[in-house]
């Protein structure tokens, strides 16, 4: 896989701030377009977070169809760790924030807001 360019790695900086959160795009097969995610080591593990996380959006969407409850924004799920929250940024692609427990959801929202915004003006302007 070709290394991500200094502009795709930090997409999502001004967003996040200096906030304990972590974000990255995902194409719909988990590979990392933008972003990254790095763990308590130092070591950049998106590729890794990428392949947990492939297929999620479209779960997420058929969940949504067969429920009848119309197209989905956004999903956020505490854990015992971390608040993992997702958004579509398009069909194809799909934003993951990871925040610290000690942020809080409205911030995590607003965050992951900002971050798709940023994720669907930088697809635009690859294309």
């Amino acid at each position: 896989m070709p290394a991500m360019s200094e502009s795709a790695r930090t997409l999502f900086a001004t967003a996040i701030g200096e906030a304990e959160q972590t974000a990255l795009l995902l194409d719909s097969a988990g590979k990392p377009l933008a972003g990254s995610y790095i763990d308590q080591r130092g070591r950049d593990i998106s590729a890794e977070v990428g392949a947990a996380l492939s297929g999620v959006s479209t779960e997420v969407t058929r969940s949504m169809r067969l429920l009848s409850i119309g197209g989905w924004t956004a999903v956020v799920v505490e854990t015992d760790t971390a608040t993992i929250a997702l958004a579509p940024a398009s069909r194809e692609a799909v934003v993951l924030l990871a925040s610290s427990l000690t942020v809080p959801l409205g911030l995590v929202r607003r965050v992951l807001t900002r971050s798709v915004v940023l994720a669907i003006n930088w697809m635009r302007g690859r294309a």
